[in-house]
């Protein structure tokens, strides 16, 4: 039996590369509900794609198993500063992946533009924790009650983590139904915002275009403001109501049997 204190880096970060696993499963059940809602016909990943999402998450998970087990509590458990250095290798796995060389500019502009959408990725991780709770903690304590749940049934904790009843009896044992929704409610409203989503994808793209011209800059704001921003208002609105939707049923999924 496997015991939180005797767990090695790589066992941590398969177990993180497991939850990570889990969690895709329902963001593309979501996904599926959103292209529905706009209309858009269903389609599958491109291979590439899903290579590039598991370079990712592979370096996540390799920088939080190797916190978590240093425990050293002063340290961020991720940060931006993380995600920041993740900029060289995702670009790399980008230009592998579409099969070319970057030219030097190219890769100039794509890693500029990659830095700033990950300096705000590491908040997200932040809003799925309960206010005040040490986010170390509460890691520690989803990986204690994932070795017990294993434990109590006899396999594998990554076996566990591919099982769906599994994954929502871990849900249920760390949070309270109402503590679910309060978190699932705390992440829609903290990044499903129009000036969210401008500020940490429109105004990227807009730095790359304009490339320093400040003069051109207000020009392209001024145009993304008039034409873009009021459709993308309506669109995120109508987006939360399908995972507000999402998230109630989900809820009354996992706590049905509580």
């Amino acid at each position: 039996m496997l015991r939180k204190q005797t767990l090695t880096v790589i066992e941590l970060k398969s177990l993180i590369l497991a939850r990570f696993n889990a969690d895709k499963s329902k963001q593309v059940k979501l996904q599926v509900r959103l292209q529905q809602e706009f209309g858009n016909e269903v389609e599958e990943k491109k291979p590439e794609d899903i290579a590039i999402e598991n370079k990712f998450a592979d370096l996540t998970s390799g920088v939080l198993a190797r916190r978590l087990k240093r425990n050293r509590r002063a340290t961020p458990l991720l940060s931006s500063r993380d995600f920041v250095r993740f900029v060289l290798p995702m670009i790399s796995e980008i230009a592998k992946k579409e099969g070319n060389q970057l030219e030097v500019e190219e890769r100039k502009m794509l890693e500029k533009l990659v830095k700033t959408m990950f300096e705000n990725l590491s908040e997200i991780m932040y809003t799925m924790i309960p206010p005040r709770k040490n986010i170390y903690e509460e890691y520690w304590r989803w990986v204690t009650t994932v070795l017990d749940l294993a434990a109590e049934r006899g396999v594998l904790p990554i076996e566990l983590l591919t099982l769906e009843e599994a994954t929502d009896e871990i849900t249920r044992r760390m949070f309270t139904k109402r503590q679910f929704i309060a978190l699932c409610k705390r992440t829609l409203n903290k990044f499903m915002d129009a000036d969210v989503l401008k500020k940490s994808i429109i105004q990227p793209i807009l730095d790359m275009v304009a490339e320093g011209d400040e003069e051109e800059r207000r020009e392209l704001e001024k145009e993304i403001e008039v034409e873009i921003m009021p459709q993308l208002r309506e669109n995120v609105e109508k987006s939360k109501a399908v995972i507000n939707t999402f998230f109630g049923e989900e809820a009354k999924r996992i706590y049905a049997t509580a």
